[in-house]
């Protein structure tokens, strides 16, 4: 790698090291630029050389949280009992989100339609991949637990669907700071196992429903 590639890159990895580092002291939506400038030590027009908004710092910081996320799930399920490989993935998922609300929060901003739209193409293009990655290792790990390789790619696509629809919930629960301000608290692991179980009741009866032979009318 030429001299200045490698600058430039450490340039860039000191600007997301001090924005992560100023989103977990204060309001990550009220850190500008020129705070993030000042806690890299160099200056804000360089900032903006390798990112030109705001919004493409979001976008990187989430692509670079998901992607490490996602290496570690499927390392878990790959290591994992086929049987218990699938509780263990979401439990540990939920516990990626729980490690860094702040994260949470981002990738719930980063997933809004208009914050897409105002991003550049490439990154865009960087979203749908994440999304497809996300969704490969979703079919790979519904047919391994469900023993068979025999549901459609689109079967898979609607089960993920309800998947998501419970991940989100509990991302905004997170991101929203839990439970400790109900009557009755709920202890997140709980949480969490009980979501977990819904989800897996949920993906195998859904299943089974799609891989049954059609019954014949009488």
């Amino acid at each position: 790698m030429r001299y200045q590639d490698q600058l430039f890159e450490q340039r860039e990895n000191a600007i997301l090291d001090a924005a992560r580092q100023l989103f977990s002291t204060q309001p990550w939506d009220r850190v500008t630029i020129a705070e993030v400038a000042v806690a890299a030590a160099i200056g804000k027009g360089t900032v903006y050389k390798h990112f030109p908004s705001k919004e493409a710092l979001y976008a990187r910081l989430t692509m670079d949280r998901s992607r490490t996320d996602l290496a570690e799930l499927r390392a878990l399920h790959a290591t994992s009992a086929p049987q218990q490989a699938m509780r263990q993935v979401i439990l540990r998922a939920f516990e990626q989100m729980l490690s860094n609300p702040t994260q949470a929060q981002l990738c719930q901003h980063c997933d809004r339609p208009e914050f897409q739209e105002r991003l550049d193409p490439a990154s865009r293009q960087q979203f749908l991949e994440l999304e497809r990655d996300y969704q490969r290792f979703f079919a790979e790990m519904l047919n391994g637990a469900l023993g068979t390789h025999a549901l459609a790619q689109g079967d898979c696509q609607n089960l993920l669907w309800g998947v998501e629809a419970c991940v989100n919930g509990v991302m905004a629960r997170i991101a929203s700071g839990g439970f400790a301000h109900w009557a009755e608290p709920i202890a997140l692991n709980e949480y969490f196992a009980r979501v977990t179980d819904f989800i897996i009741a949920g993906l195998r009866t859904q299943a089974a429903d799609l891989l049954a032979p059609p019954r014949r009318h009488e």
